[in-house]
């Protein structure tokens, strides 16, 4: 193995020294293809370090750690993460972001990675309607705090960073360090794979862009972070992803992987139509048909009496195609409710 070579290259010969395909290897390694094919095309600049210990264990190439840490210095790089609770970490290592008022300042600057934040809606998600009379000097420190710590882990190509402007402040960072990028990414490959009628390459995409979240955006972060805008945006967003996973195995007839995937949602959504109209139909779809009508039944009690109106047209077509004993064969995809 030539320790000049890329990365990449290196993945392949391993791979095929093997004798692996690049499924089998994905497999083996926890993978997904599309993220395999990238690494091996050279497309991804810096793996992440997870990524290549996956891969190194499965060709059994230890040298691939070597390569990879000469790349990336044996720390790695800096990732703040916003799918879950917030965090900003370095390898394997967490690593602190001040107090309490400074973490939510860099969180709302990931929520709008790469726009500029105004210096109202800092003040509004920091302090509420009664900001201190020294608010002004607090978000200049907390900036400069700030720039400074991500100055100590900065990458080559000079972000992450904060960047002043007229109206605000941005932070400026890259789509391989801030894991609401990544999902960005992923999503909007997955929508060219559904158009080009890729259905696997679609499902693999969102299948790893679901895997990013970790809990809700800035889970525990308080109110204000929270219930933001964005934050309530990019939650429907990853339900939608999730809805539709659900449609490609339903119409697979993989009515229990859709099963797994949908039924621990339903208590956070209970009166989303689009997700019971799934969870229905692969329920149906896997046998238990009176759990699918049951489930039919509550929902529409629910709707009834706490809201005043009927089930959609979707739910309703769903509950008599199981009525009728056909919910295994209906098919959602494209439905986005």
């Amino acid at each position: 193995m030539a320790e000049d070579a890329p990365l990449g290259e290196l993945i392949r010969t391993a791979r095929h020294r093997q004798r692996l395909s690049q499924r089998a290897l994905a497999v083996k390694s926890g993978l997904s293809l599309r993220a395999l094919r990238e690494i091996e095309q050279g497309r991804v600049r810096v793996p992440r370090q997870d990524s290549v210990e996956r891969l190194a264990e499965a060709l059994h190439e230890s040298r691939l750690l070597d390569h990879c840490r000469a790349a990336t210095g044996v720390d790695g790089r800096l990732e703040i993460r916003v799918l879950g609770p917030f965090g900003a970490v370095r390898g394997e290592t967490a690593l602190k972001t001040g107090t309490p008022k400074q973490q939510s300042l860099l969180a709302l600057m990931a929520l709008r990675a790469n726009q500029t934040v105004s210096h109202v809606e800092i003040v509004n998600v920091l302090w509420g309607e009664d900001p201190p009379d020294s608010f002004n000097q607090l978000v200049h420190t907390y900036i400069s705090r700030l720039r400074a710590l991500l100055a100590q882990h900065r990458a080559a190509t000079g972000n992450p960073t904060i960047v002043r402007g007229p109206a605000g402040y941005e932070l400026r960072i890259d789509v391989a360090q801030l894991d609401l990028l990544r999902f960005h990414e992923l999503i909007g490959d997955a929508e060219d794979a559904r158009a080009a009628g890729d259905a696997e390459l679609e499902e693999e995409l969102l299948t790893e862009a679901v895997a990013l979240w970790r809990g809700p955006v800035l889970d525990g972060a308080g109110e204000p972070l929270t219930s933001h805008v964005l934050a309530v945006e990019y939650g429907r967003q990853k339900l939608d992803a999730v809805l539709r996973l659900a449609d490609l195995r339903i119409a697979d007839r993989r009515f229990e992987q859709a099963i797994r995937r949908l039924r621990p949602l339903v208590h956070a959504h209970p009166v989303h139509e689009g997700l019971h109209t799934r969870l229905m139909l692969g329920l149906a779809g896997s046998g238990q048909r009176v759990a699918a009508l049951a489930l039919f039944r509550d929902l529409d009690r629910r709707l009834r009496t706490e809201f005043g109106i009927e089930p959609g047209a979707d739910l309703r077509a769903a509950h008599m195609s199981i009525l009728r004993g056909r919910g295994f064969v209906t098919q959602l995809a494209g439905h986005g409710g």
